[in-house]
């Protein structure tokens, strides 16, 4: 008897972790995303798609050459880059990268200076962000 109970115990136990497990990747999964956009050559068209985490922004992707495809994606953690990456010939596949805030400032300025303000920011904070469309 203290053998069936004990196996009722544990199976009870994996049941009760299993689902604590899937509710919490389904609530994850169920919170909308926030974004802002900003139209960099006054086209009327996105050129710029910020991404909110809940208070900074988490993620930017740029068009750099007006395609509607971004080949600019930063990656941001608590408002400070993390990564970026840039698809420089336009062919879809990414052949720069950057963990260095200064070094990819730099490569913003000297290939990118119409973004430079929307890739730039010294606020990354998502309330922060202003966009004109």
């Amino acid at each position: 008897m203290k053998k069936i109970t004990g196996i009722v115990f544990v199976l009870c136990g994996l049941i009760c972790v299993s689902t604590t497990v899937t509710y919490s990747q389904v609530t994850q999964a169920s919170q909308q995303v926030e974004t802002k956009q900003a139209d960099v050559n006054n086209d009327g068209k996105p050129d710029v798609t910020y991404y909110s985490d809940g208070k900074y922004v988490a993620k930017v992707e740029a068009d750099t050459n007006y395609d509607g495809k971004p080949d600019v994606i930063m990656h941001l953690k608590d408002g400070k880059l993390e990564s970026a990456e840039a698809d420089t010939d336009y062919n879809g596949t990414t052949d720069k990268k950057f963990t260095d805030t200064s070094e990819f400032k730099k490569w913003v300025n000297e290939n990118n200076p119409d973004f430079d303000k929307h890739l730039n920011r010294v606020d990354w904070q998502f309330n922060s962000i202003a966009v004109r469309f």
